[in-house]
């Protein structure tokens, strides 16, 4: 079945176009994402297609070929135009042949996909876990760019992850490091009380553990059992065959073999009692096992992500904060901070394109090497002309500056600064591939969300009138809960900020009367 193709508007005319260009993929159980990006991050188009199930694995990597080609074909390149192509597996591989190992969830275990796909296209590929990918395009682009070290915990239908060290990922000894869903967080070992049953007193009785759940991988008492999408899907149903009513069954349309993370954001606002108290075990469990990361890792940044993350974060992160906060074990002052993940779908494919072109550049850092060619951008204000310098463009109307370093004129004028805006700022993508979300307005950001910008993202909103700008409620939930700090000046103050900054800073600069 043909992939669905987003691209850039307007197309980029890639002859024009001088940067290296790089195919990353993000392989998942329910559907396989193929994006076409720059050297610098930017994402030209992406393809969505399902992934096969139900069937041999030859029949998945046909999949995976035919995503590529179709991705290539919509934009009018050969594979030849291609630097390397990068792939994130949901499993166990070995990044040096290639080749897959095991995937728990999947038909791919024992595949030599690296050599198929460099057979089948003629180029480098390069592939490495999705939890791991996730995590270093987040380190790269993302929620904890500039970050030392970090670790991203990814909650969908599984629970993914990965680790940066030193800004470099840590695999481990077989490549299996980061798999914190797999990480034993209750164990079938029976109590002392029961090993002990033929000598306890008279009237003392041994306390028996319930039957623990078997994960995907075989293990017994993971954390993916405790607290992934299947979890939560697992628990309700069971709640709902016992005669425990919800409103999820009506959002489901009655068919609740498949509970979608969309299902539960729903339900959360409409405070449905089951899906309310299933979620906030789901959150307390996610809790502990952050305390567990910081015990044994200490890093600077927890990333949440993954369809869960992004459909109930609201509910899901103040609790993961409330129960971290208490922790008794002491720390030195530090950085320490857990946020959501900034580019969504986006970081796996991201983290697959920075592996490859690492692999292929030989750089030792390909996190540092990206970020100074997206920060090089240098503005200049002409006040008496009315316009802006920005690298090599010049403009005269409203435009925005991407994380990546990237100026993009503004679709459309004004001072309303929308959600989808914001996410085209921070992804790298064109507006007009979000979708556009109304909202009342409302004042500039509270003053108090300052202390976030001296650790995380800084946004720029330069303007001829401080007072007439406006940010949406939803744009401010965005800024919120990515940890996003927007500071409103005048132009020139705008330009000064993005010129000198030393934190990942974007900007939206209002020219327009």
């Amino acid at each position: 079945m043909p992939g669905e193709v987003k691209t850039l508007n307007p197309k980029p005319d890639f002859k024009k176009i001088a940067e290296r260009l790089y195919v990353g993929m993000d392989v998942g159980g329910t559907k396989i994402r193929t994006s076409l990006v720059s050297e610098a991050g930017t994402i030209f188009a992406h393809l969505k297609a399902q992934t096969p199930r139900d069937c041999a694995s030859e029949v998945t990597i046909e999949a995976i070929k035919s995503s590529i080609h179709e991705l290539l074909e919509s934009q009018n390149l050969s594979p030849s135009r291609i630097t390397a192509i990068g792939i994130a597996i949901p499993g166990v591989v070995e990044p040096e042949t290639g080749n897959i190992v095991v995937t728990p969830n999947m038909n791919l275990t024992g595949v030599p996909l690296g050599s198929i796909l460099t057979e089948a296209f003629g180029i480098p590929v390069f592939l490495s876990n999705d939890g791991n990918l996730g995590t270093l395009g987040e380190t790269w682009l993302g929620a904890a760019r500039n970050a030392r070290s970090a670790v991203g915990i990814f909650v969908g239908t599984g629970v993914g992850s990965g680790i940066v060290i030193n800004e470099r990922l840590w695999t481990g000894a077989g490549h299996a490091a980061g798999e914190i869903g797999h990480m034993i967080v209750s164990t079938p070992a029976r109590g002392w009380k029961e090993r002990l049953e033929a000598i306890l007193p008279p009237g003392v009785e041994a306390e028996r553990m319930k039957p623990l759940p078997v994960c995907g991988c075989g293990n017994i008492g993971c954390l993916e059992s405790f607290a992934s999408r299947t979890a939560i899907e697992h628990a309700i149903q069971e709640a709902l065959s016992l005669g425990i009513s919800s409103k999820i069954t009506e959002l489901a349309g009655g068919n609740v073999s498949i509970i979608k993370a969309g299902m539960l954001s729903k339900a959360l606002k409409a405070q449905d009692p089951l899906v309310t108290a299933v979620v906030q075990y789901t959150a307390e469990v996610l809790a502990y096992a952050c305390l567990t990361v910081r015990h044994l890792i200490d890093p600077e940044v927890i990333i949440f992500g993954g369809g869960v993350m992004e459909a109930c974060h609201r509910f899901i992160l103040p609790v993961i904060e409330q129960i971290v906060a208490t922790d008794k074990l002491p720390a030195a002052p530090s950085k320490r901070r857990i946020v959501l993940s900034q580019l969504g779908d986006d970081a796996v494919v991201l983290g697959a394109v920075a592996l490859a072109r690492a692999r292929t550049d030989h750089i030792e850092n390909p996190i540092e090497a990206v970020q100074e060619e997206g920060e090089s951008i240098r503005l200049k204000w002409d006040e008496a002309n009315g316009s802006m310098k920005a690298g090599a463009r010049s403009f005269v109307s409203d435009f925005y500056v991407t994380l990546q370093g990237v100026a993009v004129d503004r679709r459309e004028s004004g001072s309303k600064i929308r959600r989808s805006e914001l996410k085209a700022i921070f992804s790298g993508m064109s507006i007009n591939e979000i979708e556009r979300e109304e909202s009342s307005e409302i004042p500039p950001i509270d003053p108090a969300l300052e202390q976030l910008a001296r650790e995380g993202t800084l946004l720029v909103i330069g303007t001829r009138d401080v007072r007439n700008v406006r940010i949406t409620q939803k744009a401010l939930d965005f800024l919120t809960v990515h940890g996003i700090y927007a500071r409103i000046c005048t132009l020139a103050e705008g330009v000064e900020v993005l010129n000198h900054a030393n934190q990942p800073t974007a900007a939206i600069f209002l020219l327009d009367d």
